[in-house]
């Protein structure tokens, strides 16, 4: 039976060496129907140039812009919808793959029509058998986002198929007919829990699991610094005010607002000033001050709905 086209978008953001790396990876998939589809976010270290000699080619989508993540996403999706496509990669461009990801996460979705999304291990590129993450839990009452597996030796103690309403945005195969029908990712997060928002939207409609047959390894954060880098940790303070505000309760988002007054966001200056992130200080504060702002002029609405 011929095998149904997988479109792996890649956002690209001055990351030419990474990405390289990345697709040399995707080209060795023993699934034979993929095509890679390179968002190259307005780069200025010569990045599409080097995308363009790429053999076999890929797809090479310039923005002339840095429209984000979700921006370019967005854009690989609309590629994938006019194309036919019927299923969408979304997949980190600091990433390595185990040959058979592709193919373990399409199995997946072609054994149960109920499955909208679906993802695996994630492991450390610098330690590569140390996990990063297979699933997410929220708490609402605390914005807490609890990674799954964090920094687990690998044991197998995660090896068997399990059911998330969340997981991370490093990578995850879905039917593109998911983007059709719960809207795409909303470009005012730019960075940062627009994945989980998708989530959140997507579960209602679909199931969302994790499958430990298919494997990355993911070096974290290369476009913006790395991890705890000062853009990051601006947009994750900012991003949590508005993600709890759309989908946390009445009740749990003022819970949630007292455990960042007096719990979390002095946790993290004071983390911060012990560890010597002296740069991330400000960034903190600003973005838990653009987050309430934002949060005061209401919850905004679900893209492309």
């Amino acid at each position: 039976m011929e095998r149904d086209n997988v479109a792996i978008l890649i956002i690209n953001w001055n990351g030419r060496e990474d990405t390289l790396e990345c697709i040399r990876s995707l080209q060795e998939q023993d699934y034979p129907a993929c095509e890679i589809i390179v968002v190259d976010n307005g780069s200025t270290d010569g990045s599409a140039d080097a995308f363009r000699a790429v053999d076999p080619p890929v797809v090479l989508i310039e923005t002339g812009e840095n429209l984000g993540f979700a921006g370019g996403i967005n854009l690989g999706v609309r590629y994938a919808m006019e194309h036919g496509i019927p299923y969408t990669l979304i997949y980190n461009n600091d990433t390595i793959a185990d040959s058979r990801m592709v193919s373990s996460l399409v199995e997946v979705l072609e054994s149960d029509p109920t499955v909208g999304i679906v993802t695996g291990k994630v492991y450390d590129y610098y330690v590569p058998d140390r996990l990063l993450v297979v699933g997410k839990k929220i708490n609402f009452s605390t914005g807490q986002m609890i990674n799954e597996g964090y920094s687990e030796t690998d044991h197998g103690q995660h090896d068997e198929v399990r059911e998330y309403s969340y997981i991370d945005g490093v990578y995850w195969l879905s039917r593109t007919e998911v983007f059709e029908n719960v809207g795409f990712f909303d470009t005012g997060y730019f960075y940062q829990f627009e994945e989980v928002d998708f989530c959140a939207r997507a579960n209602r409609q679909y199931r969302i699991l994790y499958t430990p047959h298919a494997k990355i390894w993911h070096k974290g954060g290369r476009s913006v610094g790395g991890r705890k880098s000062p853009t990051e940790v601006y947009y994750f303070a900012r991003n949590k005010f508005i993600f709890m505000r759309r989908y946390a309760t009445q009740k749990q988002f003022l819970t949630f607002l007292l455990h960042q007054a007096i719990v979390d966001n002095p946790r993290e200056l004071g983390g911060a000033v012990v560890k010597g992130r002296f740069n991330t200080c400000v960034p903190q504060i600003r973005g838990v001050v653009d987050g309430i702002r934002h949060v005061m002029a209401g919850p905004g609405s679900v893209p492309g709905k």
